[in-house]
């Protein structure tokens, strides 16, 4: 499939490929083209190994072009899976939606769907449209937050790293890596690599890898989220600069909802704790 729609990385794949050779050359890696055309390259490394070549790699994306994510799946693995089989085809047009959208619209659009979608339900129960209100408006939100923090709160990650490990008990991660601009590109050029199923919007609007782009770019701006780990319906994100204060903290925290309501279940405690991290960890129930 012709793939020249990509964005070319500033190492071909090649080369990149013996660089990482180079700097792990105890571990196993391998190369695989999608359906879609696109080309990922990953190394298998220890759990307790992961964030740490994650972190490298990320921090040498300028140079490289190839973007690190942390998964189950292994590029021959994610190639011959049905979901990228299924959206082969489509994966120019994803590609050439994203890189035209307003993302912050895009992202916008996603929430108050979201939330319409919860009025709806709610409708005729006053006291359920007060506790909806309460959690989607960021300025009523905010007045029930803690006060500002001076630092982030440590994050922890549950899947990519961390001790709830529950894939399976297994010790080792795949490090993918995608020629992209940065994550938020990488929903579009490997659609629904992770699952959103479980999101209900307005009407009969469902999460498109177009969604999914333009939230994780709005967070990149915003907060320095990063895409870490995806798999499945789980999704985790490093945040470099996590939202400090109760705006910021609760106009995050309203996104995320909005996002993914089956995480965020307590936006008070939620927009007090996680969302102050340098980590958020999302699923989809």
């Amino acid at each position: 499939m012709n793939s020249s729609f990509l964005r070319q990385p500033e190492l071909p794949a090649d080369e990149f490929l013996r660089a990482l050779r180079a700097r792990l050359p105890h571990e196993a890696v391998e190369r695989a083209v999608m359906p879609g055309g696109v080309e990922v390259i990953g190394v298998s490394v220890a759990r307790g190994e992961v964030f740490a070549v994650w972190d490298e790699w990320r921090k040498r994306h300028g140079e490289t072009g190839w973007w690190p994510y942390v998964t189950l799946q292994s590029p021959d693995g994610l190639a011959r899976s049905r979901r990228q089989k299924d959206v082969g085809v489509v994966v120019e047009g994803w590609v050439a939606e994203v890189a035209c959208q307003d993302h912050d619209a895009r992202a916008a659009s996603v929430v108050v769907s979201s939330f319409r979608w919860s009025m709806d339900c709610a409708a005729g129960d006053e006291e359920d449209l007060e506790g909806w209100r309460d959690d989607y408006d960021p300025d009523r939100l905010a007045s029930q937050l803690a006060p500002a923090r001076v630092e982030p709160l440590p994050g922890v990650s549950r899947w990519g790293t961390g001790d709830r490990d529950i894939f399976w008990g297994q010790s080792r991660r795949w490090i993918n890596f995608v020629p992209v601009r940065g994550g938020y590109e990488v929903p579009a050029v490997l659609p629904y690599l992770f699952g959103t199923c479980n999101w209900f919007g307005y009407g009969d609007r469902v999460l498109t890898p177009a969604d999914d782009a333009a939230l994780l770019r709005r967070w990149h701006e915003q907060w320095g989220a990063e895409l870490f780990l995806a798999q499945g319906p789980y999704l985790e994100l490093v945040v470099d600069r996590p939202p400090l204060d109760p705006w910021d903290a609760a106009r995050a925290t309203s996104e995320l909802q909005g996002y993914c309501s089956d995480t965020v279940q307590r936006p008070q405690h939620d927009g007090d704790t996680w969302v102050r991290s340098t980590v958020w960890s999302l699923w989809w129930d």
